[in-house]
């Protein structure tokens, strides 16, 4: 019988903004009679870690065996879209508005030490809009405030469309065969499109590896929470039909993707992985062919679902169009074990917006 522990303190949405070591590491340990998959460690201690720790002696299996979670099913399977990059641009103006905003604010709140100290003002006149008057700023200010929330609906808009017309003209699954992968080689295989469009104009495939946010509930049941209590540090309450029990842990609801349809199951954007390694791209025929892809980046575990700790590899293929912005499709990838301990500190934490996962 071995003892196996598994730790992780995995980033939540926009992890940036957090202190790691203020976020509790979540364990669970279980115990198999026979032979199991090699230890890893992925990230450091003190910051976003995974870790399975395997005490006693130990014979080692290279396979997975288990039930594949159902968010591979709906989030990271079939077709996807990328959102508008008008919503990174936008995001990063509205970071530009709120300096200028609080710098006006202590603008005109210093202005009458300026005055007294004879130093001449501007913009702290009034202009009559209507009956009221209004600061000189605030009409330069309030529009600058506005141009950002226009360009969100307007892409939000433009979104939709794409994902209408995508949903009714969706091209077949392609036929992908992969030859048997270990962890640390290199990915062959041959893919075949049985109807390539018209408006495709490239294509090019890479594939990767990455953690996939644990289960909500199996976090709060290792923490000893109740579900409908206070959440743990770096979780958010849930809202309602935005996510399921065994899905990921519910903290970018709302914000890891633009709007999209929600009769679709999992959506129609792709959520990159918040860690995540992705090999370099390569081309391809639009009509497919056979494919020989180096390893990602870093030493890294096979494949391992669980209900905290889920590795997981995929191959992307990414076609350029010529209208209605690239087109994905995701393909699930079960990659063997080696027979040594993994230890990977340097692991690339992303935010896990959805307009971040292109090639």
């Amino acid at each position: 019988m071995v003892h196996i522990t598994h730790r992780i303190r995995y980033p939540p949405f926009e992890s940036g903004k957090l202190n790691a070591e203020q976020i509790p590491v979540v364990e669970y340990s279980f115990e198999i009679d026979g032979p199991v998959i090699p230890p890893f460690k992925l990230g450091k201690t003190n910051s976003w870690h995974v870790e399975r720790v395997i005490e006693g002696n130990y014979e080692t299996d290279s396979k997975y065996h288990g039930k594949v979670p159902q968010i591979i099913e709906k989030q990271r399977t079939g077709w996807y879209l990328l959102p508008h990059p008008i919503h990174a641009k936008a995001r990063k103006f509205i970071n530009f508005v709120v300096v200028v905003l609080l710098a006006c604010l202590f603008y005109l709140f210093s202005t009458p030490l300026q005055t007294s100290l004879g130093i001449p003002t501007f913009g702290t006149g009034k202009v009559r809009l209507g009956l009221l008057d209004y600061p000189l700023l605030a009409v330069i200010i309030v529009p600058l405030m506005l141009i950002p929330i226009a360009l969100r609906v307007a892409a939000n808009l433009g979104d939709l469309r794409r994902q209408n017309f995508f949903l009714l003209n969706s091209p077949p699954r392609p036929e992908i065969n992969f030859e048997e992968t270990e962890t640390g080689s290199n990915l062959k295989g041959k893919i075949k499109f049985l109807d390539s469009r018209e408006d495709w104009k490239r294509m090019k495939l890479s594939w990767r590896v990455g953690i996939l946010p644990p289960a909500r509930h199996k976090v709060f049941a290792a923490l000893n929470r109740d579900p409908s209590g206070q959440p743990p540090p770096g979780l958010t309450t849930p809202l309602p039909h935005h996510w399921e029990k065994g899905l990921d842990d519910g903290t970018g609801m709302g914000e890891d993707a633009p709007m999209e349809r929600h009769d679709v199951p999992g959506g129609v954007f792709l959520r990159p992985m918040r860690i995540m390694s992705s090999s370099e791209s390569v081309n391809i025929e639009l009509e497919g062919g056979e494919f020989e892809l180096q390893n990602p980046p870093g030493e890294w575990p096979g494949t391992v679902y669980g209900g905290l700790v889920r590795v997981h590899w995929e191959l992307l293929i990414h076609i350029e169009r010529e209208s209605g912005g690239p087109l994905l499709w995701v393909e699930p990838l079960t990659v063997l074990h080696g027979e040594d301990e993994i230890v990977n500190e340097n692991i690339t934490i992303s935010d896990g917006r959805s307009e971040s996962d292109a090639l």
